[in-house]
């Protein structure tokens, strides 16, 4: 799971900031301020949905932190990035499906913005890799899935390829399989822990 969401804009540093501010009133954020980050490497804006402010204080206070109202725009180089801390921290912590529900909604509303001002569309895989084994049950259960929603992807044994096995547990931590890898090409890739189909409809946009 990726901590942020960046996209990388196809406009001048000024104008995604200005496009940034003008989508989120457009949209409904109510924006708290801006900071100027140091060094002259960007700006963070503060925004805030109030209506999930107020029901995510109604449900669990303790996850109020882990909502998205606060967006980047830097410069890195020659390019202008625009992001935000990734909302699956918050859908990871959700033991309500209130919670759930809530954190998908930010997820798109806050993409949504990112991407109209970067100018970009949605992100979309590049690639899709499957670390199994021979012998796992639900790795096969997946595969079958992947073939039936016609999603091209690599499988990786890693029962018979040390090298792959070494890579997945650094890029992962994880020890067991099945392990899905997404990637992309303007954006860091995404892993999935197990055979969770939402969580693979959700990145591979089926």
């Amino acid at each position: 799971m990726n901590l942020s969401y960046f996209r990388k804009s196809t406009r001048p540093f000024e104008e995604t900031a200005a496009r940034l501010a003008d989508g989120a009133a457009a949209q409904g954020w109510k924006k708290l301020g801006d900071v100027d980050l140091p060094d002259g490497s960007g700006k963070m804006l503060l925004l805030c949905r109030t209506e999930w402010v107020q029901r995510l204080l109604k449900i669990d206070h303790t996850l109020i932190g882990f909502l998205p109202c606060a967006v980047t725009v830097l410069t890195k180089g020659d390019d202008v990035l625009v992001g935000t801390g990734q909302t699956a921290i918050l859908r990871s912590l959700a033991e309500k499906p209130e919670v759930a529900d809530l954190a998908a909604q930010a997820d798109a509303a806050v993409k949504s913005l990112i991407h109209e001002a970067a100018g970009v569309g949605p992100q979309k895989p590049s690639r899709v890799r499957l670390y199994s084994t021979h012998t796992c049950p639900y790795c096969k259960m997946e595969k079958a899935w992947l073939d039936e929603k016609r999603v091209a992807h690599e499988v990786v044994y890693v029962d018979q390829d040390q090298r792959e096995a070494e890579e997945m547990v650094r890029k992962t931590g994880q020890m067991g399989v099945p392990v899905t890898e997404v990637q992309y090409e303007d954006a860091e890739a995404e892993f999935i822990v197990g055979f969770d189909r939402a969580g693979l409809q959700r990145l591979l946009g089926l």
